[in-house]
């Protein structure tokens, strides 16, 4: 059974960070959706004083809603 993930990276980080991670889950056949949320890592070019939790839980809302995400196995870590 293929199972899909979002992985959520934490504080000051990208999706890059669940490289290893998505690697072997995808090696099981998964679905993998590593995320980078507004403000970090590689979209740290975003950055700006109205980036809060707020904005990071409409970001991860967003992924659900524009991809049609159901039955979704959500993996975060590390959010200060």
């Amino acid at each position: 059974m293929s199972l899909t993930y979002l992985l959520v990276p934490g504080s000051w980080l990208g999706g890059w960070c669940w490289r290893y991670v998505a690697a072997d889950l995808r090696g099981a056949s998964n679905t993998v959706i590593p995320a980078t949320l507004t403000g970090l890592g590689e979209r740290a070019h975003l950055l700006s004083p109205e980036i809060d939790l707020n904005c990071h839980i409409s970001d991860i809302v967003g992924m659900f809603e524009h991809r049609d995400l159901h039955d979704v196995i959500l993996v975060g870590h590390s959010y200060v």
